[in-house]
């Protein structure tokens, strides 16, 4: 470690979070990474204290809109811009580097996912090799080294969770769609509530929710395993399965189930109430329908996924709906009374 100090600055082992800023600042340097492996594996203690400043950096996540946060990250940023030029990184922008950029974390996991499975400086990843996620009502795409790309809705977290010999991803909550590029030797598995979706080349996508999780077959072909069985879905198949019941297989429209990737809610005679709970996960105030009748009554059409406003404008333009705000600050739809 030649050009980098240590600092007792970050709490935590110093060593993991200079070599923190050190991936920092020699993003694209394969020898830095090389001899990061090395400390990595020379002893059990590194792989503990990389993992702490790795949760640190997760924790941070949160902030990364806050004022304060943009404003230093723009800072950092100037820093760096003056080191390329020339000019020596001050160590306290270093430190604020290991605080709001993240980059190296990120250039990092990218980098280990390259590396082959029998690679002898290859490390056993007690933690995730990365994190992805997205917020109420947000929506987001990452490409992964091969090629793949994940595509992420509203409150969604899946987890990178091995590379090498396979490709394997754990989908721990929310909805994700799945481009697969095609690798016959290096089947990608997606894991979700203990069920396993395994594809070589396809595009699909899996949702878990607490009582209920589903797959949705656009083109290939995918296989689903859990303790009850398998099955092999094509495309077109809607794959569902409530709590522990039975998995149930109908063939359903695509664009119905794919077109939040593009901001859009697509129904097809379904229940105004089934319509309201999709409406429900894209935004923080909740539509509420407490007359069954109105609950049950089918309705089609396009709308904005998270314009919760905008849905009920509609409704009530339509003749369809009642609306009224309720105390506890969320919408209640109820019934057009004829006179």
């Amino acid at each position: 470690m030649n050009d980098d100090r240590r600092f007792d600055g970050l709490s935590g082992d110093p060593d993991a979070a200079s070599w923190f800023v050190r991936l920092e600042r020699h993003p694209g340097d394969a020898d830095v990474r090389r001899e990061f492996e090395a400390w990595l594996a020379a002893d059990p203690s590194h792989g503990a204290a990389w993992a702490s400043v790795s949760s640190a950096w997760e924790r941070l996540g949160g902030l990364r809109n806050d004022p304060e946060i943009l404003a230093a990250r723009a800072a950092v940023a100037a820093e760096l811009d003056a080191e390329r030029h020339g000019a020596r990184l001050p160590w306290a922008a270093g430190i604020a580097a290991v605080l709001v950029t993240g980059a190296a974390l990120l250039g990092y996991g990218a980098w280990r996912q390259a590396q082959p499975s029998d690679s002898p400086t290859q490390i056993a990843a007690a933690e995730p090799l990365a994190v992805y996620r997205t917020e109420l009502g947000g929506r987001r795409t990452v490409v992964l080294d091969d090629g793949s790309k994940v595509t992420l809705n509203t409150d969604t977290e899946v987890r990178l969770t091995g590379w090498g010999e396979g490709r394997d991803l754990t989908l721990v909550r929310g909805e994700a769609f799945f481009e697969v590029s095609h690798d016959p030797a290096r089947p990608f598995v997606v894991t979700a509530g203990g069920r396993t979706v395994t594809a070589l080349g396809t595009a699909f996508d899996v949702r878990l929710e607490p009582q209920r999780w589903s797959v949705s077959l656009v083109e290939g072909k995918v296989r689903v395993v859990a303790d009850s069985g398998q099955v092999d879905l094509a495309p077109g198949d809607h794959l569902v399965q409530d709590g522990k019941g039975p998995w149930t297989v109908e063939k359903r429209d695509l664009d119905e189930l794919t077109s939040w990737r593009d901001g859009r809610l697509v129904f097809e005679n379904r229940p105004l109430g089934v319509i309201v709970q999709e409406m429900n996960r894209y935004s923080a105030r909740k539509i509420e329908i407490t007359d069954p009748a109105l609950a049950a009554q089918p309705l089609s059409g396009r709308f904005k996924s998270g314009d919760t406003a905008g849905f009920v404008a509609m409704l009530e333009a339509y003749g369809l709906a009642r609306a009224q705000s309720s105390d506890a600050g969320t919408i209640e739809l109820h019934p057009i009374i004829s006179e």
